[in-house]
């Protein structure tokens, strides 16, 4: 039976932990450990998981100095943890499927998978409110890799609170190297590549949505740096030969337009003009390729019009994207302000 490591990474989340502990520790899985690697935090966290030490599975370490949100990341999946699978959880995050894991690795050893994922739900902490969100909702048990890889572009999604992954294989692809917003889906995107797949369809975990996530934050420098998560991806599978090359520069192409999409709703939605004519800008200087793809896409201009009338944008993202937590998302987000975690940066 494989081992997997629960890794919770955590700064200043006394107030969350011991629920993202617990709700690990619950898991019906025999082999498993729960790490807590503390990133130097100045609350009382070490208080709240000292109850915890007396249980095998668990491990709680603490860093000698802030690594910022990547290297805690880093220090979690390649030197605290031991498993042959590992899962990642921020310290806010929760399980909510004690079977979850079981049932996952069940399939990872029946069909040789790299890794399983399953849906999350989004809890507004403000409201208390929860969104269940119906994305990937068509998707089968069993996936190749590169099928999802290619057609991730479709409007797809990786909930990484519940990807459960090789480990070693993940270290190989470099996850949680890119210290972007999407360091998770830069390294699961890669590691896909050239093996099987599982998705179960049920939801597995809460995500927690506060002001003080670090993807709640946006300008445009960090937007464009994301798109590493796209051209890192990209040049790994060219360097793979998975793929034609013309089948690479379309993935690359729809990849980037998703994207663009996103951040120009995210500017109209917020009513910031400046960042939308910096982003435009931007890609008429550097990707007019891409300028005119966005150009062309009916979605980009459906937006615009919507943008206006909040009610009409909830009921497209909810039941046509099936996305709801986007759009509620932007209860949170305020432009030109830093809402992240000042110290894990």
């Amino acid at each position: 039976m494989k081992k997997v490591s629960v890794a919770i990474t955590a700064y200043n989340q006394a107030d969350y932990v011991s629920q993202a502990v617990q709700s690990v520790l619950d898991q019906d899985y025999p082999n498993l450990e729960v790490i807590v690697s503390d990133n130097h935090s100045t609350d009382h966290i070490q208080d709240v998981v000292e109850k915890y030490r007396g249980d095998p599975r668990f491990k709680y370490f603490r860093n000698e100095s802030n690594l910022g949100m990547i290297g805690n990341f880093q220090r979690a999946l390649c030197d605290y943890s031991a498993g042959d699978y590992a899962l990642h959880l921020d310290g806010d995050d929760y399980l909510i499927d004690r079977t979850y894991i079981r049932e996952a690795m069940e399939l990872v050893e029946r069909h040789d998978l790299v890794m399983v994922f399953a849906k999350s739900k989004t809890l507004y902490d403000k409201s208390g409110f929860i969104v269940e969100d119906k994305v990937n909702s068509d998707l089968p048990m069993l996936m190749d890799g590169d099928w999802f890889f290619l057609n991730f572009y479709r409007g797809y999604s990786l909930a990484t609170l519940t990807v459960i992954h090789d480990r070693r294989r993940a270290i190989e692809v470099g996850l949680f190297q890119k210290n972007i917003i999407s360091t998770d889906w830069e390294g699961l995107l890669k590691l896909m590549i050239g093996h099987r797949i599982g998705f179960m369809n049920r939801f597995a975990g809460v995500w927690r949505r506060h002001g003080e996530n670090e993807t709640m934050k946006i300008d445009l420098p960090r937007l464009l740096a994301n798109l590493e998560y796209i051209e890192s991806p990209y040049q790994y599978a060219l360097e793979q030969s998975r793929f034609p090359r013309e089948i690479l520069d379309r993935w690359r192409q729809r990849m980037l337009r998703r994207y663009f999409v996103k951040i120009l709703s995210m500017a109209m939605i917020l009513k910031d003009n400046p960042l939308r004519i910096e982003i435009l800008n931007y890609l008429k200087k550097y990707d007019r390729k891409a300028y005119r793809s966005l150009m062309a896409d009916v979605r980009f201009h459906a937006f615009a019009l919507a943008a206006k009338n909040r009610p009409l944008l909830y009921f497209i993202f909810k039941h046509v994207l099936k996305q709801e937590s986007f759009i509620r998302d932007f209860d949170y987000i305020r432009p030109g302000k830093n809402r992240g975690r000042k110290e894990q940066q």
